[in-house]
């Protein structure tokens, strides 16, 4: 295998290069404007969805990450399990 379908935005990444750990902690939309006729983009603006901006995009996204979670942690277990495991991935980051 050496591509995978990105579950939240569709993008295919590459297995061999995929690596999270400098991805932004953010949800950024960003507005470009255009160069020219094949000179690409620059960017304008950058501003954090988080900051309730945009709500429906906001609740689109949360939406498909409950979905994405259930899929991957369905067989948690119990509420009390599912409460336990979450903590201990809280304490990670913290570390």
């Amino acid at each position: 295998m050496s591509q995978f379908i990105c579950p939240l935005c569709g993008k295919f990444v590459s297995v061999r290069y995929y690596d999270p750990s400098n991805f932004e902690d953010d949800i950024l939309l960003i507005q470009v404007r255009g160069l020219g006729y094949g000179k690409g983009v620059e960017i304008v603006e950058k501003y954090s969805l988080l900051d309730g901006s945009d709500p429906d995009l906001l609740e689109l996204i949360s939406d498909r990450i409950a979905v994405l979670y259930d899929l991957l942690y369905e067989d948690v277990g119990d509420d009390e399990d599912e409460e336990e495991y979450i903590n201990d991935l809280d304490e990670e980051k913290i570390e």
